[in-house]
């Protein structure tokens, strides 16, 4: 006996069937409802993004660009900072005043004297870049600048020194500087306080045969000054150095000190030893009879008959740029009972 095969649909392919139609149903029944959840998605978006109109107040600094050559700005304008309202999207506002930071600058191409008071405009403060925000208001509306005549003047230099030079060095004449003046330029008002300029000292301990070193005007507190050349030349001539003693240099005494004391004065030692020290050249030419070393007559005064004092001595004649040295620098001096 055969089996006979049924002429009917599959199941498995009439369910698969009926579950499309549910979910085609389902789409069908609920699209108005999904649509209008994505438009107020689509909506939402838009609001965080543009925002709705924001106002923010914020104290922002104040910054001069001067385009006049002929003028300085002395100090900071008055008041250095102020209150600007912005208003705009939440998010380009918030951006320009609390992330990026903004400040108004004041433009000056005229100048109208040493004083000037200037109205503040929206559109010195750069907003191009957030859109949709604008200034709002500017308090105060106004500042106040103050301006100087820019000038230029030559103004000698000055050159002091530090120190001592080495061991072997000794001057033979005085520290000259090349240039002797530098061309200054700054507010009027600063340089008519300068009749000099002084130069960083020169550390002497550092010069050698060459005798030149370069140096600078020392500006310190001098900011809005400009000057020319930067560096000067500070020639420093020196030459070997070399000792030389003199044995026996006699001491000598006043007696017109105190005329009315009464005898001669008898010095004890009556001479000195000393040891000259300078430039080769200067030290070996002088005359020994240039120095003298003498008792200061204001020592002596009062010193009676048969009295001693031990006073000191002073080396005279020496020539500049030489130093002396005594074997002793106090000698006794006894005045004599008279003959």
């Amino acid at each position: 006996m055969g089996c006979t095969r049924s002429s009917g649909t599959d199941p498995a392919i009439i369910g698969g069937a009926l579950k499309s139609l549910s979910l085609g149903g389902s789409f069908a029944s609920n699209w108005r409802l999904k649509l209008s959840a994505c438009s107020l998605a689509v909506f939402l978006w838009a609001l965080v993004r543009v925002g709705a109109p924001d106002q923010r107040a914020v104290s922002i600094p104040v910054t001069v660009s001067l385009n006049d050559p002929g003028w300085i700005l002395m100090d900071d304008p008055v008041p250095a900072t102020v209150d600007v309202r912005f208003t705009g999207p939440p998010t380009e506002v918030f951006r320009l005043t609390a992330v990026d930071g903004v400040s108004i600058t004041v433009p000056v191409t005229d100048v109208e004297g040493e004083d000037m008071v200037i109205a503040l405009q929206d559109g010195w403060i750069p907003v191009d870049g957030y859109p949709g925000v604008i200034v709002q208001e500017i308090l105060p509306s106004t500042v106040r600048i103050h301006l100087d005549l820019v000038e230029t003047v030559l103004v000698p230099v000055r050159v002091t020194t530090r120190g001592n030079l080495p061991e072997n060095l000794a001057l033979t004449r005085s520290v000259s500087v090349t240039p002797t003046t530098v061309r200054v330029t700054g507010p009027a008002s600063v340089l008519q306080q300068f009749d000099s300029l002084d130069l960083i000292p020169v550390d002497l301990g550092q010069v050698d045969e060459r005798g030149a070193v370069q140096t600078t005007v020392d500006t310190t507190g001098l900011a809005r000054l400009t000057m020319t050349p930067s560096e000067i030349t500070v020639r420093i001539p020196v030459e070997e150095s070399i000792d030389r003693v003199f044995v026996s240099v006699r001491v000598l005494a006043d007696t017109g000190a105190d005329e009315g004391a009464g005898g001669p004065l008898e010095v004890l030692p009556a001479s000195v030893q000393l040891t000259l020290r300078g430039a080769r050249t200067q030290v070996s030419t002088l005359d020994p009879g240039r120095l003298r070393v003498v008792v200061p007559p204001a020592e002596l005064i009062g010193l009676g008959i048969a009295e001693e004092r031990r006073v000191p001595i002073v080396v005279e004649g020496l020539p500049s740029y030489m130093t002396v040295s005594s074997a002793v620098d106090t000698v006794v001096v006894r005045r004599q009972t008279e003959p």
